[in-house]
């Protein structure tokens, strides 16, 4: 093969590498994992596809979907090829075992791929470890600590060298949503529901619009406002794409419902509800006795 030839290869093994990095953004996983499958069947090099066999284990991983490339991280990072590499799979085992309720795992391997990124100094990849570490401690109820990663991202996104504008934005919305999010949680409603309103039209996939909504809706009925609440516990029901948003945006509507004295829409949500856990026959008429939203945590 010519040196030319070669060169045309590599970029465009690099070009479906970026398309796919693209699509698993835009959480389109099916056309990321052909695109990583196409990348895998052109190249022999054994850096190249450790690479691309991490980017398609992390595609999985966020897919909530397993499979080879998923199982090998480990031994990708035992081997620490390099920087990069090293960040990769350990940023990728800290967000399956987040999926996977094992936190302090998840926030061991994400320690590992922060230092990767600080010693490679790497700006996005310490936004991007910042980011998902500020997600675990906030599902851990951790809440200072999880806004604390999420102002240090933001530090990082506003530092001089970063030049990735289409990165840059997109992190940078899903950062202050995250940061809008935990301040919601641990108590101060009306920095949390600026926070989240200053980027709500710019978020883009049904998943984070959901997550947004329900957030909105969580922040307004602790200010009493049960009409925004309860409108905004609709809109994320209608964006919900998993079985958490659901129960999320039910109960949320449910408790606005009930609060603003309508008891009908209040007993639909919470019968709604209520079918998720038949474990606990009698859930419906806890929810109308006591208001749970001090206990819950609408990331799990």
């Amino acid at each position: 093969m010519s040196e030319a030839t070669m060169a045309d290869m590599t970029s465009r093994i690099e070009e479906l590498r970026q398309r796919a990095l693209e699509q698993v953004r835009a959480d389109h996983f099916d056309e990321a994992l052909s695109l990583y499958d196409e990348a895998l069947g052109l190249t022999d090099d054994e850096e190249v596809r450790e690479l691309i066999t991490i980017n398609k284990g992390h595609a999985l991983i966020a897919a909530e979907r397993t499979g080879p490339e998923v199982k090998a991280l480990p031994m990708i990072l035992m081997r620490r090829r390099n920087a990069h590499h090293t960040f990769l799979s350990a940023y990728a085992l800290m967000y399956t075992n987040r999926l996977a309720n094992e936190l302090k795992r998840a926030i061991f391997y994400g320690q590992i791929a922060l230092e990767a990124a600080t010693e490679a100094q790497q700006t996005l990849w310490q936004v991007a470890v910042q980011n998902e570490l500020g997600i675990v401690y906030e599902t851990d109820s951790q809440f200072g600590k999880a806004i604390e990663s999420f102002t240090q991202a933001l530090a990082c996104l506003d530092k001089k060298g970063v030049d990735d504008v289409a990165a840059q934005a997109f992190s940078r919305v899903a950062i202050i949503t995250n940061l809008g999010d935990s301040t919601l949680l641990s108590g101060n409603s009306k920095e949390g529901l600026r926070l989240i309103h200053s980027v709500i039209d710019q978020i883009a996939t049904p998943h984070a619009k959901s997550d947004a909504f329900g957030n909105l809706s969580y922040g307004y009925l602790d200010l009493g406002d049960f009409d925004k609440a309860r409108s905004y516990g609709e809109q994320a029901l209608e964006f919900a794409c998993e079985e958490r948003q659901v129960r999320n945006a039910h109960y949320l509507i449910g408790e606005a419902a009930y609060k603003a004295g309508d008891v009908d829409a209040a007993e639909e949500h919470f019968e709604q509800l209520a079918r998720f856990y038949p474990q606990f026959r009698h859930l419906k008429s806890l929810l109308f006795a006591i208001d749970l939203r001090s206990m819950i945590n609408l990331k799990l």
